[in-house]
């Protein structure tokens, strides 16, 4: 098996790469969230896992100090491994920097993504107030309890909570800084969210449609903030299914309802 071409994939991409699916990974994490994925791609689409800087395999490489920075790297790395038809994923803080990136593309003249698709995100200009990346350690690390983003045994190494606290509050913050202009985009942009969800409410959803040019929909599926992880699924099948060609738009949106906490993840965004 070919190693990967660039540190900012996690090994090569799995099954045909006729449909290329970049994604990107919530605040705190990296590209080793979509292992699961890899068995359940249908036939023709090809995972392009995207690690981020400053996380595992890449630990030692500085996180930029914006989302728009992070994507102008992450353009120049990516770029050329686009190929014919790509599609950009991210869930989380793994949407706003899919949205950045399709942008830096568009600037450096590429063709777009045939779909822009985005889970469980809040849209730039509705941003949660609660500034979680300024939380004492203990009371940060209280939130991600609450809401499962990390097993707990996982909590019981200092080291591994060091670093992850580390990483978590600077993509928190990038998070919060994160304030691009409306500049529609003209491609597919397809959004994702689950009825339980407590970290990025179903309700919001829609505030992503100004960033759009038109081509837009909204799918809520069952689940909590990280249902999109699990496979098979109705969030995952819905995503893969906008990765093939002649794409529909998501279904109606659903109402949110308070919901249980999930086993792997960030706070917000």
């Amino acid at each position: 098996m070919a190693p990967s071409p660039t540190p900012w994939l996690l090994g090569p991409a799995e099954g045909v790469a006729e449909q290329r699916l970049f994604c990107f990974p919530h605040a705190g994490s990296g590209a080793s969230a979509f292992a699961a994925w890899r068995p359940h791609l249908p036939q023709g689409i090809g995972l392009y896992a995207v690690q981020p800087p400053a996380r595992e395999n890449r630990l030692g490489d500085p996180m930029p100090d914006s989302v728009d920075e992070l994507a102008r790297q992450a353009a120049r790395a990516l770029g050329p491994l686009l190929g014919p038809s790509y599609t950009l994923f991210g869930h989380s803080f793994g949407g706003l920097l899919a949205h950045a990136l399709a942008r830096e593309l568009r600037a450096l003249g590429h063709p777009l993504p045939r779909a822009l698709l985005i889970s469980s995100t809040r849209p730039p200009h509705l941003p949660d107030d609660a500034a979680l990346h300024t939380l004492p350690d203990a009371e940060l690390l209280g939130r991600l309890r609450d809401v499962g983003g990390v097993p707990e045994p996982l909590l019981r190494h200092e080291e591994f909570v060091r670093r992850l606290l580390v990483t978590l509050r600077t993509d928190l913050r990038l998070a919060t800084e994160y304030r691009p202009a409306p500049d529609p985009l003209p491609c597919p942009v397809r959004i994702f969210g689950a009825r339980d969800d407590r970290v990025v409410p179903p309700d919001c959803l829609d505030g992503w449609r100004q960033y759009s040019d038109g081509n837009f929909g909204v799918h809520v599926g069952a689940g909590d903030h990280y249902a999109v992880y699990r496979v098979p699924g109705d969030l995952f099948t819905a995503i893969t299914s906008s990765v093939l060609p002649h794409p529909r738009p998501p279904g109606p949106r659903a109402r949110s309802s308070a919901g249980a906490p999930s086993s792997q993840g960030d706070l917000r965004p």
